[in-house]
């Protein structure tokens, strides 16, 4: 995302917070926002919180997950990925950061079957949510 649509994002971020400071969704928007900076720290501490608040949060916790991993804290981003794909197996994401993590870990068959499930479950996964599709068709 380029510099100034950053800052766009972040002042957007910032009027939400304002609005609804322990929302799940906006603690996640701001972890987003500052993995997008480079600040990775204060990107896994806000996934934290937003799981703190949404323990169930698939796409939290792959982000979170990512995070770690780039952090090379990869057993404990392992642990959390195998969180994610637990909680919902059909994440293809989910599938593909854990396949990632095993592969930088040396686990190739492991990571083989991973990315393999997640192509499996992209090839039929909606590019668009169905919640967002209107209802008057």
């Amino acid at each position: 995302m380029e510099q100034q649509h950053l800052k766009e994002a972040g002042f957007c971020i910032q009027e939400a917070a304002s609005l609804f400071p322990t929302s799940h969704s906006v603690l996640y928007m701001r972890g987003r926002l500052a993995e997008m900076k480079g600040s990775l720290e204060e990107a896994k501490q806000l996934y934290k919180e937003a799981l703190t608040v949404n323990p169930d949060g698939v796409r939290i916790m792959h982000s979170l997950g990512m995070v770690l991993s780039r952090l090379d804290h990869k057993c404990l981003a392992q642990k959390v990925l195998r969180d994610a794909v637990e909680r919902q197996s059909t994440c293809h994401e989910a599938w593909q950061g854990l396949g990632e993590v095993l592969q930088a870990q040396g686990q190739s068959e492991a990571s083989v079957e991973c990315f393999l499930t997640a192509l499996e479950l992209e090839a039929s996964s909606p590019v668009l949510p169905f919640s967002i599709i209107p209802r008057e068709l």
